[in-house]
């Protein structure tokens, strides 16, 4: 499964022994603990995006704005003080309560023999790093790369994606979002580009103004994202569905779905969510 071996490959190959260490557990036991509550994390992802387009647009927002890669790169940032808060946050989007975090950690604890205590603990850290994860799979490098210059560092997963819905295809446009948008961002043609992604063409009046709008109101690939994945109800305009299709298909498959892994998340999870409506 790629996502987990992201994670174990996570900080040069050092995430596994830093965490463990927090917590008094080997490199193997962290291994086996994240083995057991990654997938049922990216299950509950997978989940949410299969409900409707706003959490496909949503979740790649959120990936772009935040600072998530930071938990595959930064030892520092995986300390439980530093994480427990974001982790958290992102375990009650995921799982939707309290309960089933909870739960989830007690299954997956009696499946790896490490306490319910610590298993809990674990759950924010994992869930922070597969964040992490999927910010380096959409959007590739750090902050920099997501929020300011998209194009020349060549955009990820998400990049090629915008580049075969424009038509050339990561080939032809040299590169993906790098060579499709390497000149429209940095050179005043961010209307056209826009246009064509969108169907409406160079001429809208939107496209204009966001090839105009000054940098510092945002621009690059966050009005890129915007246009694309907004739903602006002023033009009547929905979701780009072939970019939001794209792209969740990417991220369910990362995520483990349709793999023996993902099945057996979904099932845990599945039955979780039985047992908490039954309480």
């Amino acid at each position: 499964m790629e996502l987990l071996d992201l994670l174990k490959q996570a900080q040069s190959g050092q995430s596994l022994g830093a965490i463990g260490e927090q917590f008094g557990l080997s490199e193997q036991q962290t291994a086996a603990a994240i083995e057991q509550l990654a997938p049922v994390i990216a299950a509950g992802v997978r989940r949410n995006m299969a409900q409707s387009p706003d959490n496909v647009a949503s979740l790649i927002q959120a990936l772009q704005k935040g600072d998530h890669d930071q938990y595959l790169d930064n030892p520092d940032s995986l300390k439980f003080g530093n994480v427990a808060s974001d982790g958290n946050a992102i375990l009650g989007h995921v799982f939707g309560s309290k309960e089933v975090s909870r739960e989830v950690a007690m299954r997956a604890a009696g499946s790896v023999g490490i306490g319910d205590s610590i298993m809990k603990k674990l759950m924010p850290v994992v869930a922070s790093m597969v964040i992490g994860s999927l910010t380096k799979k959409m959007f590739g490098g750090g902050a920099t790369t997501r929020r300011a210059a998209p194009a020349s560092q060549g955009g990820g997963v998400l990049g090629d994606i915008l580049g075969q819905v424009l038509g050339g295809g990561s080939s032809s446009r040299g590169g993906g979002l790098g060579g499709a948008l390497g000149g429209a961002l940095g050179g005043g043609g961010l209307g056209d580009i826009l246009g064509q992604v969108l169907g409406g063409g160079s001429s809208s009046g939107r496209s204009s103004q966001r090839s105009s709008a000054p940098s510092s109101q945002g621009g690059g690939l966050d009005d890129l994202l915007n246009d694309v994945l907004g739903n602006d109800e002023t033009i009547g305009r929905g979701y780009n569905e072939e970019v939001i299709t794209r792209s969740r298909d990417t991220l369910d498959d990362f995520l483990g779905g349709g793999s023996s892994n993902g099945r057996a998340a979904d099932d845990l999870l599945g039955s979780v969510d039985d047992f908490i409506r039954r309480m």
